[in-house]
């Protein structure tokens, strides 16, 4: 409650940052119209300019603070808790089962209740990895390591981490190979044709 003092903070705190930032941005325009409104216009209708940008910025301040309380609610925090874990398990029994595609969506629908849950993070870092979209997977792994602050899941992330390395490397080398492979292909089929109108050549003198 407290970074809520700042508008937009409380939200950053609680993971929602795009939301935080629209309040700071609203309320900081809002708060120099207010101050330029005040201080520098001198023009007319400068008073109701004044209470207009005053009520303004206080209606920002107040749904700042309301929804910081009501996402602080004790009630609310248990049954988001609840649905979080909820999402883990079904998630994580889909992933056991095989069904990527259900367990992908249980992990991001937990990202709903909780943005910055690492354990979430880490799973959709682990899905990414096994469908070798290994930007994805980097991405979700260094989310949840940055969120992780008891330190909880560093170990299996930092794992996942060098299974990710060797992934992307073993693909690089496949990737090499095949090149490799295709440039072999177009000098065999180069030196063929070369030879064919070589021999052509001969046949017609």
């Amino acid at each position: 409650m407290l970074f809520s003092l700042v508008p937009g903070w409380g939200h950053v705190y609680w993971g929602r940052e795009a939301m935080g930032i629209g309040i700071f941005s609203a309320a900081a325009l809002v708060g120099f119209g207010y101050l330029n409104t005040w201080l520098v216009y001198q023009g007319a209708g400068k008073t109701t300019m004044v209470w207009v940008f005053g009520v303004v910025f206080c209606l920002v301040m107040a749904a700042n603070w309301i929804d910081i309380f009501l996402r602080t609610d004790p009630d609310r925090v248990s049954e988001d808790d609840r649905r979080r874990k909820l999402c883990i398990q079904r998630g994580t029994a889909s992933y056991l089962q095989g069904d990527l595609a259900v367990a992908l969506g249980e992990f991001r629908e937990c990202l709903k209740i909780e943005p910055n849950c690492p354990e979430a993070l880490f799973r959709i870092g682990v899905l990414a990895a096994r469908q070798e979209d290994f930007e994805t997977a980097r991405s979700g792994l260094r989310r949840a390591l940055r969120y992780d602050v008891g330190g909880k899941w560093k170990w299996e992330i930092e794992r996942e981490f060098i299974r990710l390395d060797a992934g992307m490397l073993a693909q690089a080398e496949v990737t090499v190979d095949q090149e490799e492979d295709g440039e072999l292909r177009e000098k065999v089929l180069e030196g063929g044709s070369s030879e064919r109108e070589e021999e052509a050549e001969h046949a017609s003198a």
